[in-house]
């Protein structure tokens, strides 16, 4: 056994936040008042645009003082993990909504978090929209350069981040004294496995081809942000102590977090309902085509093959049984995108497509970056 399932230490993760950040949000609130807050967050949801020239000091001094990437991040390797991704990049997609997000609504410390947002029911595809985003804005090509997509979008999620802690003990006095600081170290390596461990094991799941060294550069984009994210000592922004190295030892994280923190339906109806939406804008964005001819239940089918009867019972689901041709054809259809996918440009076409079919449901015309934690009440009593 490692640190990545003892106790003690992932006990030490759990209590850590994210020091600069809360002190960039205490100043914005001491200086601005609760107005000022209202407004500055709005410039956080945007997508990874860097920020207009009139938002507040406190947010410029932030996304200044927090620096750009380690020295000892190989730019090569960043290459190579985008190149991996842009291999898999609908097999990556389908195991994001089918796998990766429904797995990580079975843990009651996220969704809790989640709960805050007033418009959990009313605008699920918004919500889905930002983390299929994020993994779009840390994969790109030049996302580490100086100003990057994974940069920009790391510095602004770690003050959104801020913000809902000061929300959470408005909102969930309880929280902390259950599950510790509100998006602490121990949750935050959790999303981080699901744009990336869980990717890389369900692309496998799927039985696509996916080399052990293509595994670990897909991983390594992740880590490199998990450190821009702000997972690291106090104080030590280039120390990656804090994120597992290698794609086995985020395995051996992600297991122990599940058996820490993952519940049955029973004791997290917020997992359930979560899963419920995501299930629904999957069938929404099948083709009407697909829908008529009686295959609306491939999303189930999707979950079905990623997810096993103990992950999907977690959050309210069964097992879909049958349709064995239709697995092999869904396998084919993604093995035959991997091999397109050796072209990048086609692969960049192929995610885009993707994406655009959200939009398109969601009926806002872009890809807006929003992360699960928006739409809050950012100018309640909790900032005042």
């Amino acid at each position: 056994m490692s640190k990545w399932s003892d106790r003690t230490f992932l006990d030490g993760l759990r209590q850590a936040g994210d020091p600069l950040a809360d002190a960039a949000v205490a100043r914005l609130r001491d200086e601005g008042g609760a107005r000022a807050v209202g407004a500055a967050f709005r410039h956080l949801q945007g997508n990874a645009t860097p920020l207009p020239a009139d938002a507040p000091d406190a947010l410029h001094a932030f996304m200044r003082d927090t620096g750009g990437l380690p020295p000892w991040v190989q730019p090569s390797r960043l290459q190579a993990g985008s190149d991996a991704f842009l291999k898999n990049a609908l097999p990556s997609v389908i195991v994001l909504l089918a796998s990766s997000l429904p797995r990580g609504y079975a843990a009651p410390c996220l969704t809790q978090i989640l709960s805050i947002s007033r418009n959990l029911e009313r605008h699920p595809y918004e919500r889905l929209m930002g983390v299929v985003q994020l993994l779009v804005n840390v994969s790109d090509h030049r996302a580490f350069l100086d100003g990057g997509n994974a940069i920009v979008t790391a510095k602004k999620l770690r003050l959104l981040h801020a913000g809902i802690r000061v929300i959470a003990d408005e909102y969930r006095p309880d929280y902390r004294a259950q599950y510790g600081v509100p998006v602490n170290h121990e949750d935050m390596l959790a999303t981080i496995m699901a744009f990336s461990y869980l990717l890389v094991a369900g692309i496998r799941r799927l039985g696509l081809p996916l080399a052990d060294q293509e595994a670990e550069d897909l991983y390594y984009l992740w880590r490199v942000f998990a450190v821009l994210m702000g997972i690291h000592p106090p104080g030590a922004p280039h120390d990656d102590s804090l994120v597992p190295a290698t794609v086995a030892e985020a395995g051996e994280f992600y297991a122990a977090y599940v058996a820490r923190n993952n519940t049955g339906p029973e004791e997290n109806a917020y997992g359930v309902t979560l899963t419920e939406d995501n299930l629904a804008m999957m069938e929404q964005l099948l083709p009407p085509i697909t829908r008529l001819c009686g295959l609306g239940f491939a999303p189930h089918l999707c979950m079905t093959e990623l997810m096993s009867a103990e992950e999907l019972a977690r959050v309210g689901f069964s097992p879909m049984p049958g349709h064995r041709l239709l697995r092999r054809v869904l396998t084919l259809v993604l093995r035959a995108g991997q091999w397109t996918g050796h072209h990048d440009a086609f692969s960049a076409h192929l995610a885009h497509l993707v994406l655009q079919g959200m939009v398109e449901v969601d009926r806002r015309g872009e890809v807006a970056f929003s992360v699960p934690f928006d739409r809050l009440d950012l100018q309640g009593p909790a900032f005042r």
